[in-house]
């Protein structure tokens, strides 16, 4: 079976978002690129991630022309193969409907505001807000692709939330970081006056999180 592994981890990962709450039934899709093929494993459309064998795992081209598998891929394939086309550093894809990032999502904003330090480190400001389009549409590729721009993260207008990064476990991380922010701003602003970061700041703290944090 064609890039055998990578389709396994794929579901590994469909399996945790599930258990992190970050997605009802199975909303949301994920995917990986092989970096040596430059292939792209993606979630199959409709399927309970629970009963998903590697085979159900579909294997596309940059171009979202099917290259293995015999399922339908996630309606949003094109949403990360245009991704995957703009973005060389990404191998990884995490899209959630996560409860207060979509929330966010549907408010009337240019984007969710930056209060904490993990959002800082994630986008380095304020997190856009992409426009609604049709769910599985071209559109939707198009805003959505252009308004993630170099960020690793952005709210989807009226649907979720969408996750990048160099590999599918570090988008993972991300999206979970994401949707904690995202629920710290909802109580902080319930509780009154926020201290929002200046952007400047925000992404000073980004820029020194990536050089400094963690193991080398």
């Amino acid at each position: 079976m064609l890039l055998e592994q990578e389709r396994k981890h794929v579901i590994e990962i469909a399996l945790t978002i599930q258990r992190e709450k970050l997605i009802p039934l199975t909303f949301g899709n994920f995917s990986l690129r092989d970096p040596e093929t430059g292939y792209i494993c993606i979630t199959p459309s409709g399927m309970p991630y629970e009963t998903l064998h590697p085979s159900d795992i579909v294997v596309v081209d940059v171009d979202n022309h099917i290259v293995d598998g015999e399922r339908k891929p996630s309606i949003e394939a094109p949403m990360h193969t245009a991704i995957y086309r703009k973005r060389p550093d990404v191998n990884g894809i995490i899209h959630t409907h996560s409860t207060f990032c979509t929330a966010w999502a549907c408010r009337d904003i240019d984007g969710m505001p930056c209060i904490t330090s993990e959002a800082a480190d994630l986008v380095g400001g304020k997190v856009k807000v992409a426009e609604f389009c049709l769910p599985g549409s071209q559109e939707l590729a198009d805003v959505t692709s252009e308004a993630i721009g170099q960020d690793r993260a952005v709210l989807m207008g009226n649907h979720g939330a969408i996750c990048v990064d160099s590999d599918i476990d570090k988008a993972l991380k991300d999206a979970i970081v994401l949707e904690e922010s995202a629920k710290v701003a909802y109580y902080a602003f319930q509780m009154g006056d926020v201290n929002i970061l200046e952007d400047q700041i925000a992404e000073f703290m980004r820029k020194d999180t990536e050089k400094n944090y963690g193991q080398q």
